[in-house]
């Protein structure tokens, strides 16, 4: 349990704004119209730090290339501007992980 919590309060980005967001990443099953997978993705869900009514979460997709994949339900009720910082902030985070 330590573990999960170490985990999930390590995965916290901070934005050009200055609010701050803890996320998980965890697989999502993309399907077709007929239920089949037609492909694997990472599904980020962010909340807002000192959000305590969760009244701020998203999800945010992305492929095993590294490219965003946006799904319309997802996008629903937060502003794109929010969306936008949040993947140029894991895309930053990500791209220094893998230089050091």
């Amino acid at each position: 349990m330590r573990d999960a919590l170490n985990n999930l309060f390590s995965n916290q980005i901070n934005l050009e704004d200055n609010s701050q967001f803890y996320y998980t990443i965890s697989p999502y099953e993309l399907t077709n119209a007929l239920g089949s997978i037609i492909a694997i993705l990472q599904e980020y869900n962010f909340t807002k730090k000192g959000d305590n009514n969760g009244q701020f979460t998203c999800k945010l997709y992305k492929t095993k290339e590294g490219n965003w994949y946006d799904i319309e339900e997802a996008k629903m009720g937060a502003k794109k501007a929010v969306l936008r910082m949040l993947k140029s902030a894991i895309d930053a985070k990500e791209n220094d992980t893998i230089l050091n």
